[in-house]
């Protein structure tokens, strides 16, 4: 549906189309401070205990650099499929219930409520603010850290007061 900007669908409604529902991405999306509108396209297909959501978009954020603290801008793509359980978690049989100190990874899908909705710009946000950074790094042309030095010998002398403390 071009146009429309994405909303929460609930899935009882996803469950009756049978190809689907596809949406046009080309908004912004809220909790992304981005300087394009998020473009893309975006398909969720209702196949009895999953979701599965197909989708790309891309956009533009000004990101701080952690060295130099000077502003950048920084691309961000999404490709991913994605298969959303809907219900209860799935029952984990008695016979591979984890161990003691083994990892218990049952609740790493991600559930949805059957009486719930499905909502795609909360998704979109998710895959895009997954690709965000850690460390903000402005390229391989940094300058560095601003130094406060005024002298030529390089100490910064904001340090200046230990410098009494040589022997």
């Amino acid at each position: 549906m071009v146009g429309e900007r994405l909303r929460p669908v609930p899935l009882s409604d996803l469950r009756h189309l049978e190809a689907g529902r596809h949406w046009q991405i080309d908004q912004t999306i809220e909790g992304i401070a981005s300087l394009t509108p998020v473009r893309g396209q975006l398909h969720a297909n209702h196949r009895g205990n999953v979701l599965e959501v197909v989708g790309k978009a891309e956009t533009i954020v000004t990101l701080c650099c952690d060295r130099c603290l000077q502003h950048f801008n920084h691309p961000l793509r999404a490709s991913n499929q994605e298969l959303l359980w809907i219900g209860e978690p799935a029952p984990i049989p008695s016979d591979s219930m984890a161990m003691e100190g083994e990892a218990d990874d049952s609740g790493l899908m991600e559930q949805l409520d059957p009486r719930g909705n499905f909502d795609p710009e909360h998704w979109v946000f998710e895959q895009l603010n997954l690709l965000l950074p850690i460390v903000n790094h402005c390229g391989k042309d940094c300058p560095g850290p601003a130094t406060w030095s005024s002298d030529g010998d390089g100490i910064d002398s904001r340090w200046s007061a230990l410098q009494g403390l040589k022997p």
